[in-house]
């Protein structure tokens, strides 16, 4: 049992030797967030007779067709809308509430939809942003491993050690995302992007 023991201590002491010779950090980059759509749901409902306004009841297809004409006012095709007939499917207002969808890339045009009001339509608008390509995420990469060798060296330094090769280099996927939601609320956030970067001691 003994030398087992011994054995098994002289196999470990290589490798936990090894991992004393090198250094991993995280190196961070930011980027702002570009814009790439306005995707706005528009909602129709039935308007109800109200007495205190003195109103008679209304068809949601009638409510579509005064909302066609208000918008061509302002230069907005409602052919240009689609009738998500899958959202409406899949929810509880099925057979109340037509939903429509109008993707556009113009800040303009999306806030004309936005302001036209009227009652029987509610509109709710989704920003998506940029895709980042390989050639954003390889600048995204390169700033991220300058910032890794910056820190890397300060860590290095306080154990009167200093940095070689760069040994390995890991991207994280969840900061690669395609496609993702702006923040409205945050407009100023930066996107985050981070690599893991492992460095020889020396």
């Amino acid at each position: 049992m003994k030398k087992l023991i011994v054995v098994l201590l002289l196999c470990a002491a290589p490798i936990f030797g090894q991992q004393n010779k090198t250094i991993t950090v995280i190196g961070e980059a930011s980027k702002k967030f570009d814009v790439n759509e306005y995707v706005i749901h528009v909602d129709f409902k039935d308007i109800v007779t109200n007495v205190y306004q003195n109103s008679d009841p209304i068809k949601k297809e009638q409510v579509i067709e005064e909302y066609k004409n208000q918008l061509e006012k302002v230069g907005i095709d409602f052919k240009k809308f689609k009738l998500n007939k899958l959202y409406n499917f899949s929810t509880s207002t099925y057979n109340r509430i037509l939903t429509y969808q109008y993707i556009t890339a113009s800040f303009e045009e999306a806030k004309k939809v936005l302001e036209q009001r009227m009652n029987g339509v509610s509109v709710v608008v989704d920003i998506l942003t940029k895709n980042n390509t390989n050639s954003d995420l390889a600048i995204l990469d390169e700033m991220a491993i300058k910032n890794a060798i910056d820190r890397a060296n300060l860590t290095a330094k306080k154990i009167n050690k200093k940095i070689g090769t760069i040994q390995h280099i890991e991207t994280s996927p969840n900061t690669n995302k395609a496609t993702s939601y702006f923040n409205a609320a945050r407009p100023y956030e930066l996107q985050k992007h981070y690599v893991k970067v492992t460095f020889a001691l020396e």
